[in-house]
Parts: C-alpha cells; structure tokens; sequence
C-alpha cells in the first residue's frame, strides 16, 4: 500500500490538470494519486488517462455532485497511511509530500500539516501562515490565513475513526467547516515554513465567482457553530447579532441600536473563552475586536457615529463583559 494518497477533485479541469498531475507524479515520495472527477464534459478524463502513470487511479462520475461530496468520495477509496489535498489547478513544490509525511512521522501529535504557498500566474504573494497549532485555530475566528486547503496533508485514520466530512451545505467554506470538525475531535494543527504549494490565481477559481447569498448563508451556518464553542457565554441572540461581522460585504446601513446591540455581543464573547481546543486565548480575544473593528470603520465611512453613539458601543461592550447572566436593556437614542 503506498505511504500517502493524494486527492484530486476534478470538474472540466483541462487547462490546468496535467501540470498539476506532472508536478506530483515527480515527487519524491510512495504515493497514490485520486483524480475524482465530477462528471466533466471537457476533455478531462482524457489527458488524466494520457498520462499512463499507474500510481494515478481515475474514479469519475456519471452525474455531478459538487465539489465537496465530490471530494468526500476520495476519503474512502484512499489506501494511503496520509491523505494529501491538491486541487487541479495547483502545483505541488519539489519534495512537498516526501516533506509532509516527514514532519507527521516525527510528530505524532499532529493530524493535520499544512505548507505555505505561492500564488502565481496572476498575482505573486507569498502566505505568512502560523506554524503552531493555537494560533491556526484562534484565526478559524476570524476566517483568514490559518491553513490552506489544497497545501494540507492529514491522517487518514482519524478522519475515518470519526466519520469527517466535508460538509456540501457550507458552500466555499466548507473546508474551514471539514478542519472546524477536526478540531472538535481532538486534532493538533501545524504548518511548514517553506512554500511547497503553488496556488494558482485567475479568473476561473471558485474564490472569484462566489454567490454572494449561497456564501453569507453558508457563513451563518458554521459560525452558529464556531462561536459558542470558542465563546461558551453567547445566546443564541448573540450569535445572530455576531454574523454581522462575517456578512460579505459588511452592511453599512444598520441602526445605531443594532450597532450596540452587536458591541455588547461582542463583550459577552470575550468575557468567557473555552479553552478546551488549544486556542489561544488572546487571539481568540483580538481576532473578535479586530473583525468589530474592521466592520466598525467601514460602517462609519457610509454612516458616521456621533461621539455619543461611540460612548454607548463603548458601554455596551463593557456592560457585555460584565453582565452574567443580567437582561440586556437597549439604549434609546
């Protein structure tokens, strides 16, 4: 059986496809590649098969799925020790999966490492991803630069011990929901310093024709799950007060009571943090304020707040840390 099996969900993947498969079929390591296509109508499968390789086992589709219960299929036809994520219109780096499988073997407490990566193509960044695990998972909070999906290389016996899954209702954020999951489970998270993912920027991925309703829904509902359970005090009204902060764009129309109302939330979270899962703390603490605060100036530059609506969101965030358990009186203006 090979020591890593690497997942390739495919959809009218052919512009890109046979780089991706060549930058891994040239990798140093004992591996498996899974193209799992979801019922394409390019010429796909074609160059997947021109290939002639046989570590590539091709698995499609007779009618398309969507990407993660397309994805979901590659976790039980895996034979590898290590599961490795790629998606078609990546490159892996030279000595990333033989890298990976390394730092797991030597780590045993980690389930899931991720690599920095390097856009291309139409942009030229380099990601500033943590390395250890309580600050991977205090950025789930804030939705941003904690690891990438297609850099990451996870134990495969976990996630079938535990039954996890990509999550088809979350939309574009189903893999921060998949590592949300993980976590709850016990998983230990980490990243490598080096850039071993190339990460392709240009107008046909995902992350550049969101539905912006599918996209704010979804959002709403995985933070109904991550916010109590990093901030044990929240209602349910709060958290409905909290998604504000991750609506795509941010409202900038909302009612002065509306904006204390969402301050005092804010202060009920951040008086009360779980630590259970290893996040870490003050992170999970600034990362909210910080959200509040992007929401806050972007709020303003529409709709400014008088000295005297800033007093009262002041207020209330204290009044949020404070009150434990005590009825929240909205302020009139």
């Amino acid at each position: 059986m090979p020591k890593i099996s690497v997942v390739v969900p495919t959809f009218n993947a052919q512009k890109h496809l046979v780089e991706t498969l060549q930058s891994l079929l040239h990798q140093d390591a004992d591996f498996e590649i899974l193209v799992l296509d979801d019922a394409s109508t390019d010429s796909t499968l074609d160059l997947a098969r021109s290939l002639n390789d046989p570590r590539i086992r091709i698995f499609p589709l007779e009618h398309n799925q969507g990407r993660p219960a397309n994805a979901n299929r590659g976790f039980d036809l895996c034979r590898g020790e290590y599961i490795a994520r790629i998606d078609h219109d990546d490159i892996a780096e030279p000595g990333r999966l033989s890298k990976q499988a390394a730092f797991l073997d030597a780590h045993p407490d980690i389930t899931v490492v991720g690599t920095q990566i390097r856009h291309f193509d139409e942009d030229d960044t380099l990601s500033d991803f943590p390395l250890d695990d309580a600050t991977i998972k205090a950025r789930f909070v804030v939705a941003c630069a904690y690891i990438a999906n297609p850099s990451t290389m996870f134990r495969r016996e976990f996630i079938q011990r535990h039954g996890i899954r990509y999550d088809s209702n979350l939309d574009i954020v189903d893999d921060l929901g998949f590592w949300f999951d993980c976590m709850l489970r016990g998983a230990r998270f980490a990243n490598l310093a080096e850039a071993l993912t190339r990460y392709r920027i240009h107008e046909g991925m995902t992350s550049w024709n969101l539905d912006g309703t599918a996209l704010n829904q979804a959002k709403i509902r995985l933070y109904a799950r991550i916010l109590p359970a990093f901030y044990p005090r929240l209602t349910g009204h709060d958290v409905v007060n909290l998604r504000t902060l991750y609506a795509h764009p941010i409202p900038t129309d909302l009612h002065v009571n509306d904006v204390i109302a969402l301050h005092r939330s804010v202060g009920v979270a951040i008086s009360e943090i779980d630590l259970r899962y290893g996040a870490n703390p003050a992170q999970l603490e600034g990362g909210l304020l910080g959200l509040l605060s992007l929401a806050m100036t972007r709020h303003d530059e529409v709709q400014p707040r008088s000295d005297e609506d800033k007093h009262h969101c002041n207020a209330a965030i204290w009044e949020g840390i404070n009150a434990r358990g005590i009825p929240w009186k909205s302020y009139q203006t």
